[in-house]
């Protein structure tokens, strides 16, 4: 018979697992967005036919539980506001923010920067909820930057660009802030798909605005296009941020971000398998760094 101290164990290695192949699905991201953006759409309109696309997905799964009346125990009005306008404005900003440092500095040193945000994450704990930090969590957080560092590799299209850095680390706290801000709507157990569909809804109003005030909203007429934005609104969205929320609901913001850096890897194999990129040995020491970073938190009970 199972304890409670085993069942708790197996709820957070469960939990665990959902971040971290939520992490693996947000790898797709990189290469579906580029090639979304390789098709003459806006930046903007990308974004919105994104989140568009995600939140009418999860649409389908919140009406079928409204249907049958699976939801009257978790809906938190309160909390499901925040999730519409302060989580899609963070997530929303996150995403805008890193493309625009991708523009300036390269999506090496962007990726880099953004990926700090683990470390924000950390201190935002630490400052709101004194959320343990240990030297040994720091010490992972520091080794996963190394690791990060090395994954960039040495090639690059742009030089040190004190615009593109600015942005990544605004982007990097935005996205901090969208962990903090979904570990607290998971504490009070708001549906994972109604939360996702809110949050995708909200920021796909806010790159409509965007694309609109641009003047740069298109429709994806063809098939390649249609393809494109249904992978990355599905499975590289919509996806991954409802099974990122489940897991948020066992484990502590800091522990989930860590656990996502695994997104980089998972692009850098994208990378090589799809678009026969080649990789250096230092960018396989890197991949090896975050990975087993990503693994030897499993073994941190207090964090």
């Amino acid at each position: 018979m199972l304890t409670t101290k085993g069942m708790n164990r197996g709820r957070v290695f469960q939990a665990s697992l959902l971040i971290a192949i939520s992490g693996t699905l947000y790898g797709f991201l990189g290469f579906l967005g580029t090639r979304a953006l390789g098709e003459h759409i806006s930046l903007a309109a990308m974004l919105f036919w994104r989140f568009l696309i995600a939140g009418i997905w999860m649409s389908v799964f919140v009406l079928k539980k409204y249907y049958f009346r699976q939801l009257n125990n978790v809906i938190h009005k309160p909390t499901l506001w925040f999730i519409f306008f302060i989580g899609a404005i963070s997530y929303a900003g996150s995403s805008g923010f890193y493309f625009i440092a991708s523009q300036y500095a390269g999506t090496g040193l962007a990726m880099v920067i953004f990926f700090s945000y683990p470390m924000v994450v950390a201190c935002i704990a630490f400052i709101k909820s004194r959320e343990n930090i240990n030297i040994a969590t720091v010490f992972t957080l520091l080794t996963m930057m190394v690791g990060l560092f090395l994954l960039k590799g040495n090639a690059a299209t742009h030089s040190l660009n004190a615009v593109g850095v600015f942005f990544g680390f605004v982007a990097a706290a935005f996205y901090a802030f969208y962990i903090v801000g979904s570990k607290r709507a998971a504490a009070v157990l708001v549906d994972s798909d109604l939360a996702t569909m809110l949050l995708c809804f909200g920021s796909a109003l806010i790159f409509l605005v965007a694309a609109v005030l641009s003047h740069t909203l298109v429709f994806p007429f063809s098939l390649k296009n249609s393809i494109y934005f249904l992978a990355l609104g599905v499975f590289a969205t919509a996806v991954p941020i409802q099974l990122m929320l489940e897991g948020l609901k066992y484990v502590s913001s800091i522990r989930a971000s860590i656990i996502s850096v695994l997104e980089p890897l998972v692009t850098m194999c994208l990378g090589v398998g799809l678009l026969h990129e080649s990789v250096s040995h230092l960018q396989m020491i890197g991949a090896l760094i975050i990975l087993m970073g990503s693994l030897l938190i499993q073994f941190k009970r207090d964090l």
